[in-house]
């Protein structure tokens, strides 16, 4: 039964940031035009499911689908059984796995599409065909949140901080030196292995857990605040609201030399936007 069920017993803190705060965070951007109550909502790249399965629970949505190019999302039902001691699935939670670019009219069209932490890992040539798509499947008026944290250019934003922690290292070492550090850094915490788990299986070695980590790295697509706002408007969606967050942490003067201090410091964009 999907009723019997609580967020009382979640231990995993990132979980409760999947299934409670997103999902609450996103309603409520979406307030001034009824949340996402008994909307069809899309999220476009839900890993593993956590976050489309708090709308699906939490919010009383129509129905949620999940997009994923990884085939990770059969890990939702163990992880919510784990953490909220839920036995099925919600009949109004569909989680899709799609190849890069895909064509999301197939699943329908969407009053609400959001997407979290995920446009900064869509490679740089797919990321107009990525909004072009989201735009076909989004009804006439529709809203479209997106956020990510960290950019690429902010002091954290190699994805790498718990293993590499100094500010700004993937901007201010060579290539090569970088990586030498994250494959030699020292055995990962048991709390930050299990927040990568859903990608990273447990029970990969070290060599396989720094492969996979680098290729998480090397595939960031480095856009920044502005570029991301251009797209958007290129793509044809009009910016409602753009929230910013920044670092006070002083800039190390050989990168702003070369960088612009917006860019470096901007550390996250959160941007409502609506289909035109």
């Amino acid at each position: 039964m999907t009723s019997d069920w609580s967020i009382e017993t979640i231990r995993d803190p990132l979980y409760r940031t999947k299934f409670v705060t997103v999902p609450d965070i996103v309603d409520e951007w979406l307030s001034e035009t009824g949340g996402v109550y008994k909307k069809d909502v899309l999220e476009f790249g839900c890993g593993e499911g956590t976050m489309a399965l708090g709308m699906a629970l939490r919010k009383d949505v129509q129905r949620v689908v999940g997009v994923e190019i990884l085939d990770v999302h059969e890990q939702c039902l163990p992880i919510a059984r784990r953490e909220i001691g839920l036995h099925a699935l919600p009949d109004n939670l569909f989680l899709r796995r799609i190849t890069p670019g895909a064509d999301l009219t197939c699943f329908g069209d969407f009053d609400v599409v959001y997407t979290w932490s995920v446009f900064e890992h869509v490679s740089q040539d797919m990321l107009m065909r990525s909004l072009a798509s989201i735009k076909s499947a989004l009804k006439p008026g529709g809203s479209f949140f997106l956020q990510i944290s960290p950019l690429f250019y902010s002091p954290n934003g190699s994805h790498m901080g718990p293993w590499i922690p100094e500010p700004w290292a993937h901007l201010s070492m060579p290539l090569d030196d970088f990586h030498e550090r994250l494959l030699q850094a020292p055995q990962t915490p048991a709390h930050v292995r299990s927040e990568w788990s859903v990608y990273i299986p447990l029970t990969a070695d070290v060599e396989a857990e720094r492969a996979a980590l680098w290729e998480t790295y090397a595939t960031l697509n480095k856009i920044t605040a502005p570029q991301l706002c251009r797209l958007i408007e290129e793509a044809g969606f009009r910016i409602v609201r753009d929230y910013r967050t920044k670092t006070d942490l002083p800039i190390p003067k050989a990168l702003s030399d070369i960088y612009h201090e917006d860019v470096l410091t901007t550390e996250q964009i959160v941007l409502l936007m609506q289909h035109r």
